[in-house]
């Protein structure tokens, strides 16, 4: 290209910015000089902040300004006449470039991010305008681009998302330990609980507020369920504390439900109010403590606002449970006694954590509910408790469909 064309096709950038800046400028005679010396000042900015390019219809590069040729490391005798193609990076799609010619062949100004590649191998990202210099006949004679450098932006981005893949991943670690530390307080063994169970466990995140203690000796069992406020790490915190406490006072009170959910509360009372100021009562759990005795038949139990149930036949006999919280009250507060209840061979007791009754979809996007829950129970009574399980599993799985889980669940069932 020949100094005079550049001349030239400078000329037709410069007129181009000057009607972008002031469209409605007539041009009068007195104020050409001035407003020739506000469109210089307008473009030497340009030109020293943005990678300035010019190219013919084919998008053979027929100008380009200094920071242009300074960022891709090419010459402007290197440039000239050639296509774009010549800094575009292997990994940009070509859908991008296709977008752009579709957008400014129709007269539309195009523009996005892009990857290029300088003349010694090295990457840089910039934010390009493109659009096209309109002939008389309405149809473009040439197309100008305005690239800002955002090499030094992007690598920050780069650099930023690496950091958070690590600290995600430390975190999962992390979150993956405490998991394990809660699964260690957790027991449960089909043939340790008693031949004929089942129990569903999923933690809505890794790791669950859910948790369960099952403990037998001889011809009896005690089964704890809980729920933690909340879900996930400061779900399971308040878990953990609470079996930790269970596992010292079980013993001395084995059979005794009322009286260990009283001392667990206490405990919890003094561990989240250690300022002596206000209780946490966000940090809270629902929970039930059932107490079986098959030789007599009879049922011991105590539920702090934890939903249990047993189903004999086609009836259904809810457990009376009391409308307080463990870790919700202090110890004068909480209120709390056994209940007995005289059991019947092949009667079935369940106890259902909020999350079961809670889960959100089926043909009308609501909740599964516990009438729901009820009735697939009921006409499954005759079943073994291995296959009420896969039928209940495959009953939430199917209600859920393809929404997320809504809480943690736990679902334990027991046939006397």
């Amino acid at each position: 290209m020949t100094q005079q064309t550049a001349t030239s096709v400078m000329a037709g950038s410069k007129l181009m910015l000057l009607n972008s800046f002031n469209s409605n400028w007539k041009g009068k005679p007195k104020m050409v000089k001035e407003k020739d010396a506000e469109m210089d000042s307008y473009y030497n900015i340009m030109d020293k902040s943005a990678l300035v390019s010019v190219s013919d219809l084919k998008g053979n590069i027929i100008h380009a300004n200094q920071l242009f040729c300074s960022v891709s490391k090419y010459s402007i005798e290197e440039l000239l006449n050639k296509p774009h193609s010549i800094i575009r990076h292997p990994e940009t799609p070509s859908i991008v470039f296709k977008d752009m010619w579709n957008t400014i062949g129709r007269g539309n100004v195009w523009q996005g991010q892009l990857k290029n590649k300088a003349k010694d191998g090295s990457d840089y990202w910039v934010l390009a305008t493109v659009a096209p210099v309109m002939g008389k006949n309405g149809k473009p004679i040439n197309y100008i681009s305005v690239r800002y450098d955002i090499t030094n932006h992007k690598r920050t981005e780069e650099q930023l998302k690496s950091l958070k893949t690590k600290i995600d991943y430390e975190l999962l670690q992390n979150v993956e330990y405490a998991k394990n530390i809660h699964s260690a307080f957790l027991n449960y063994d089909d043939s340790g609980a008693g031949e004929d169970s089942f129990l569903i466990y999923k933690a809505l995140k890794i790791i669950s507020g859910d948790f369960y203690k099952i403990e037998r000796k001889e011809n009896k069992m005690m089964i704890v369920i809980g729920d933690s406020t909340g879900h996930g790490l400061s779900a399971s915190y308040i878990s953990v504390l609470a079996l930790n406490i269970l596992n010292r006072v079980m013993d001395a009170s084995m059979y005794d439900p009322g009286k260990i959910l009283k001392k667990i509360n206490s405990e919890l009372n003094r561990v989240t109010n250690f300022n002596n100021k206000e209780l946490l009562k966000a940090e809270s759990a629902d929970m039930i403590i059932c107490c079986i005795d098959k030789e007599l038949m009879k049922l011991t139990y105590s539920s702090a606002k934890m939903k249990g149930f047993i189903v004999r036949g086609r009836d259904v006999i809810m457990l009376e449970r009391e409308n307080c919280s463990i870790g919700e009250l202090t110890p004068k507060e909480f209120k709390i006694k056994n209940q007995n209840f005289e059991l019947k061979k092949d009667d079935c007791l369940y106890i259902i954590s909020d999350g079961v009754i809670d889960q959100f979809g089926g043909p009308h996007d609501r909740k599964i509910g516990f009438k729901t829950i009820i009735t697939v129970l009921k006409e499954i009574q005759s079943c073994k408790m291995s296959l009420q399980k896969m039928i209940i599993e495959k009953m939430l799985n199917s209600w859920q469909g393809n929404r997320e889980q809504t809480d943690d669940i736990t679902f334990f069932g027991i046939k006397i």
